[in-house]
């Protein structure tokens, strides 16, 4: 494999841990593990297949599966062949994805072999309809067996400036961007961060999240094993420390908030978790007491990186060593740093610059702002992504020129945040330069969601806000005032549904408020701090119903119905919902799932784990799931995959007598279906997996 990279091409490492580590389980997705030989066979006849369709190199294929061993396939199929790989799963908005359709050189569409469709539009009428030829294939097509067929031919040399991904990120108006990153752009990622070979890491993330892509490389290039929950386990955080524990992960990378989740349940992890990374959302400071009271010997670590950047470009330890810079004098690798003490009242730092990175904070005219004083953060270096497909506008508005270094037509890339270096030499993060917030680790752009109710005919106006959720993070709340015309005033699921349908779940405000006229500040714009005055407490009932009795009633709810409608109301704050109506269709989410479970732990202690109210989403299926639970064995998370033999033998002896968990103290919720995934439309992805 021949690249102008600097650093070895991440096909390169792969192809040296199949010839080197043939029969270990390279990857695992649930309960689907492959061997390095049977993912290097499966992902050589995927390419042949692709190639045989027409697909070059410079082109992109869309992988539009459920996640799976399949989707890994695919990826390392596109290595192989110098395309690009972009995820989407089934139940996308098809608008967004025929947007994507139309920017990108998508030269093939992979679906899982039941042709799952895109609520309205089948995926073969998207590509029908797309702009240029696109074939479509099935994952599920004819593979050799390993066993019984010589070893796949080497791949042709692929030039490192080549696409290696196209992933998908918000824009200004909410229209999708979809971000071109190159072979060497991943590859430099890959090798900023190698330091420990073989081991088995874990991220309970979808691939639509480049978060995810870190570990996994880091373990495909260096021998280990990649562990990632499947479609059916990402919502279930019990779960995903189950496959930690029996898969004996070492590395875990996760967003803070379902990382939160998983802790309670990771205390038999303490004889092999040797690390945490997290990333992709603010890192709430109370966290860290719980992890060293769960993992006290477990080194914990936040990251920073646009999706720009190549995943993560800044990193601090809040516990353990602060690894070393290329060059470090004494060689070791690290500095003496064990991260110090976090006061649960600031923040945590971002930190500083991992590999051949280099970061700036500068003001308006591009000149570094002394320590302690706000400016822009400026991302440069080898991990700078090409820039937005078909947009060269905005690419040319985001990656400037950068004056700092050494080459000619070096790029930086203009992120967006407000930032400080601290006496540390910390990057610390102060807030955003425009209107996007991130939301349960996905960016939102305030002024898209405003615009889209504001689209509806019966309003007016409408400000949308980032308000402190109580958990560390961030919640979207929407304020509205009816237009003078209206002769009726939507409900909160029609705006909830309209927010869905024109920007994605992930832009769904999580409460709705009308006011009856919007307070102003001086500027001329809404008055934020009059308005976040204005909302409710958290743990009153809503206002149309402040006995619990206006929404349940009327519905000739049971009374163990009623019950279970009246923890609806007071986790969603509105009572606007039927016996028929999905939990994910009238503003919940995987935070407010958890909300909801905690508070039916309270009446009901261990009734229902907290993984089959993805699936019991309605109030009906609830309440039955609940009065049969007294007359059912307790539910065990999901299978995972078994240990080879091999596996089995060299794996380390579980600690004897592992510590209990220490109690949560107000859990943070996790994030949309499993990190960066939209979740409002899950009744409508969940109806497309069913799908025959």
């Amino acid at each position: 494999m021949s690249t102008v990279c600097a650093v070895p091409d991440v096909l390169t490492g792969i192809l040296r841990s199949t010839r080197e580590k043939p029969g270990t389980t390279a990857v695992v997705v649930g309960d689907e593990a492959l061997t390095y030989r049977e993912f290097e066979t499966a992902a050589a006849a995927l390419a042949a297949r692709l190639a045989a369709a027409g697909v070059r190199p410079g082109q992109t294929v869309l992988l539009y599966l459920r996640q799976s061993v399949r989707t890994l396939v695919g990826m390392a199929a596109a290595l192989r062949l110098g395309v690009a790989w972009c995820v989407l799963e089934p139940g996308h908005p098809p608008e967004r994805i025929a947007a994507l359709l139309r920017d990108v050189d998508c030269a093939a569409l992979v679906l899982d072999g039941a042709d799952v469709p895109a609520a309205p539009r089948t995926a073969r009428e998207l590509a029908a309809g797309a702009p240029r030829p696109l074939a479509v294939l099935e994952a599920d097509g004819p593979a050799p067996d390993p066993a019984a067929s010589a070893p796949p031919p080497p791949p042709e040399p692929v030039h490192g400036a080549l696409p290696a991904y196209t992933i998908t990120t918000s824009g200004s108006t909410g229209e999708p961007k979809a971000i071109v990153v190159s072979r060497d752009n991943l590859a430099h990622m890959v090798a900023n961060r190698v330091d420990e070979p073989g081991l088995t890491t874990f991220s309970p993330c979808r691939f639509t999240w480049d978060g995810s892509l870190m570990l996994l490389f880091l373990a495909l290039c260096s021998g280990g094993t990649a562990v990632l929950p499947d479609h059916r386990g990402l919502p279930d955080p019990e779960a995903a420390a189950a496959l930690v524990v029996h898969r004996r992960a070492a590395r875990i990378a996760a967003p803070p908030s379902y990382y939160r989740l998983m802790l309670e349940h990771l205390a038999p992890a303490r004889g092999h978790l040797s690390e945490v990374i997290l990333a992709g959302e603010a890192f709430p400071p109370s966290l860290v007491a719980q992890h060293r009271a769960v993992l006290p010997d477990t080194r914990l670590r936040n990251e920073y990186g646009p999706t720009e950047t190549t995943v993560t470009v800044l990193g601090h330890p809040v516990t353990g060593r602060r690894p070393g810079r290329p060059g470090d004098p004494d060689g070791s690798g690290a500095a003496a740093d064990t991260g110090g003490p976090v006061d649960p009242a600031g923040d945590v730092p971002l930190g500083r610059p991992t590999g051949t990175t280099h970061v700036h904070v500068l003001d308006e005219r591009l000149v570094p702002t002394p320590p302690g004083t706000v400016g822009e953060l400026y991302i440069g270096g080898p991990q700078v992504a090409q820039g937005y497909a078909a947009r060269p506008a905005g690419t040319a508005r985001c990656f400037v020129a950068d004056p700092f270094a050494p080459e000619p037509g070096a790029r930086m890339y203009r992120t967006g945040d407000l930032a400080l270096v601290d006496e540390n030499g910390d990057i610390r993060f102060r807030g955003r330069v425009d209107g996007q917030l991130k939301v349960r680790g996905i960016r939102v752009e305030r002024h898209a969601v405003e615009s889209a109710l504001e689209s509806h005919p019966a309003v007016r106006q409408a400000a949308v806000l980032g308000a402190p959720d109580g958990h560390g993070g961030t919640r979207l709340v929407a304020f509205w005032t009816a237009a003078e015309a209206a002769l009726a005033l939507p409900g909160t699921r029609e705006l909830m549904d309209l927010c869905a349908e024109r920007l994605g779940g992930h832009a769904v405000p999580e409460l709705l408020v009308p006011v009856g006229h919007m307070p102003l500040a001086a500027s001329g714009k809404a008055d934020e701090r009059a308005l976040l005055a204005l909302l409710p407490d958290t743990g009153a009932a809503p206002a149309d119903g402040p006995d619990g009795t206006a929404g349940p009633s009327g519905h000739g709810w049971t009374p163990l119905e009623q019950a279970v409608a009246r923890l609806w109301e007071k986790v969603l704050q509105h009572d606007d919902f039927g016996p028929e109506d999905s939990f994910f269709s009238v503003g919940g989410n995987s935070r407010r799932v958890v909300e909801l479970h905690l508070s039916m732990q309270r009446e009901w202690p261990g009734a229902v784990r907290v993984g089959r109210l993805f699936d019991l989403d309605t109030v009906p299926a609830q309440a039955e799931a609940l009065s049969t639970a007294a007359t059912t064995a307790p539910e065990a998370p999901a299978p995972a995959a078994a240990l080879t033999e091999a596996e089995a033998e060299a794996a380390p002896a579980a600690p004897a007598d592992p510590a209990p968990a220490a109690a949560a103290t107000g859990p943070d919720p996790a994030g949309d279906d499993g990190p960066g995934q939209p979740d409002h439309d899950r009744r409508a992805g969940r109806a497309a997996e069913e799908q025959p």
